[in-house]
Order: structure tokens, then C-alpha cells, then sequence
């Protein structure tokens, strides 16, 4: 007996549903990352060193933290990286601004929709050594400058060899690159190839000084060369929020545009903000939150309950 029209027309609508819930949409590395808010199109790509099939990976740099949203996170370990920052105290997180506003809602990210990773130069790969923390308030700072302060949910413990804090410039001092003593420039990022797929490591680069060109921006910058005399294979994208550091110290923290924003600059705003850098400045942002979020819903249901 065979179906008639009816009948089959039914079966190719069940088995095309069916279909449907078994596939999930495929994005592009790109458009995984424009979804993230992150400008690829802005960022200057540099060449890999020559003789190596990928990038330098070392884990140079203990102050390194991966910046993710939550809600990407919770699909597998490292999707939800969208920028880097720099652990600069006990419970505070530098990065730069960009990186906390959404590019998509046109609205600055809320505390609760980021995750913090510390600890771990492999993107994908929670090792024993890394460490995740929840961010209880974001401190946006003041239309002259540049860089967001992160304050997590608890202090990193002490005396971790791969977690280390790194030191700020001395406040009212001018950026060290001023001196002519600067050297050991280093740049630690994560980021894209060529080909826009993710970097699982962390890379690190030996950079120069150089001069900036005009940007438009009231924030003050700091402009590098990465060393690329042997640079001939591959591509590099860097993140935003990729640290300069000079030996212990933190210069800058790289911008979308390409240049990094000058942390002097921003010292005596960031220690202002942070008090000690302790995990109890950021408990009371959290129990401030708390308090305010109590006092919306009581007042919300007492409407509710006199309609």
C-alpha cells in the first residue's frame, strides 16, 4: 500500500524537522568573533618567526588573564575568550575598555556575563594551574581615558609561581619609556592567525619603541615594533587588552587600533578605584549590588501587590 499525497507530504515535513533539531549553525572563526565584539579588521597582523611551524610559546607572563563571556564559556573551555587583561593586585584585572562593551548589544557587558582565567597559557586546556574567577564590579573609566579595572570575586591565593600580580608604574611618574634606559619590551597576547582561527597559546614577543602616529584619542598611547627581522611565515592577529610589559612592570595594555594605552597615565585613577587591591573593596561592590537589586524587587512586588 503506498501513502498518497497527503501522507508523504507529512513524512518530509517530520523528517525535515528532524533534521533541523539535529543541525547547529556553523559560524566562521570570523564570525565567531564578530559575535564577541572583536574588531579583526582594525587589528595589525604580524608574521610568525621563520623555521617555526607556529608561535614562540612560553608562559612568560603569570600577570596573564583571559577575559570570557559566561554564556560562550559554558559550550566548552576558551570559546568565550574575548580579551586580555593583566592581574595588577590580589582581585583586580586590568584591561582595556573596548573589551567590556559589546560591540553587538551597543551596551557595556554586566559584571555577571564575565568570567576571568588566570593561570593557564593554553586557551582550551583547564590545566590544574589555572584558576577562574567571577568579576563582582566593573570601574569604567573617566572620557580621558582608556582602561576598564576588573574586580573578581576572591583574591588569588599567595605564593603561586604561574599567578603573579604585576607591578604598576610609581603614580605621578611618567611612562618608562620616556627614559633612555627601557628595553626587554615584551608583548604576551593571545589572538588569531592568518587564516582568523583562535591561537591556543599564549604568545610572546620581543617589541621596540617607536613613535605613534596621530590617533584620535584623548587617552595616551604607547606605540611598539615587534621584532620581525625573522618573521617570514604566518600571521599574527593580536587580542586586545595584550600586555607590554618591561621586565616586571606593566606599560601598556594594546588597544583595537593597534596601539597600547599608556598605563602611567592611568595609575593614580586605578589606585583611587582599588584601595589595597584586595578581594574585600570588591566584596562590598557586591554586596552594594546585592543590597540594590533586594530594594528593586521589594519595591517592585509592593506595586504588585496594591494593583
Amino acid at each position: 500500500m503506498q501513502f498518497n499525497d497527503h501522507w508523504r507530504k507529512i513524512v518530509k515535513t517530520l523528517i525535515f524537522a528532524f533534521l533541523c533539531t539535529e543541525m547547529q549553525t556553523t559560524y566562521t572563526h570570523r564570525d565567531l568573533a564578530a559575535k564577541r565584539g572583536i574588531g579583526l579588521a582594525e587589528m595589525d597582523a604580524i608574521a610568525a618567526p621563520s623555521g617555526k611551524d607556529g608561535f614562540q610559546l612560553e608562559m612568560m607572563a603569570p600577570h596573564q588573564a583571559s577575559i570570557r563571556l559566561l554564556t560562550l564559556e559554558r559550550d566548552y573551555f576558551g570559546k568565550g575568550h574575548i580579551c586580555s587583561g593583566a592581574l595588577v593586585a590580589p582581585s583586580v584585572v586590568l584591561t582595556v575598555t573596548s573589551c567590556i562593551f559589546s560591540q553587538v548589544k551597543k551596551s557595556y557587558y554586566h559584571p555577571s556575563e564575565l568570567r576571568v582565567v588566570l593561570g593557564s597559557p593554553q586557551r582550551f586546556a583547564h590545566n590544574e594551574q589555572a584558576l577562574v574567577f567571577g568579576v563582582t564590579h566593573i570601574h569604567q573609566p573617566p572620557k580621558d581615558l582608556a582602561l576598564a579595572i576588573l574586580m573578581l570575586d576572591k583574591d588569588v591565593p599567595e605564593n603561586l609561581p604561574y599567578i603573579q600580580a604585576i607591578g604598576l608604574p610609581i603614580p605621578g611618574a611618567t611612562s618608562i619609556l620616556n627614559s633612555e634606559h627601557h628595553n626587554l619590551l615584551q608583548i604576551n597576547t593571545w589572538g588569531y592567525d592568518g587564516d582568523i582561527r583562535e591561537l591556543h597559546h599564549l604568545v610572546t614577543l620581543n617589541a621596540t619603541h617607536t613613535s605613534c602616529h596621530q590617533h584620535q584619542s584623548k587617552s595616551q598611547r604607547i606605540c611598539v615594533q615587534p621584532e620581525t627581522s625573522n618573521y617570514i611565515r604566518g600571521r599574527l592577529y593580536m587580542d586586545a587588552g595584550a600586555t607590554l610589559t618591561e621586565r616586571d612592570r606593566l606599560l601598556g595594555l594594546r588597544s583595537i587600533d593597534g596601539a597600547f594605552e599608556d598605563v602611567a597615565s592611568h595609575v593614580e585613577w586605578i589606585l583611587a578605584q582599588i584601595g589595597d587591591g584586595g578581594n574585600q573593596n570588591s566584596s562590598i561592590w557586591g554586596i552594594l549590588g546585592f543590597l540594590v537589586f533586594t530594594g528593586y524587587v521589594i519595591t517592585i512586588s509592593r506595586k504588585s501587590f496594591s494593583t
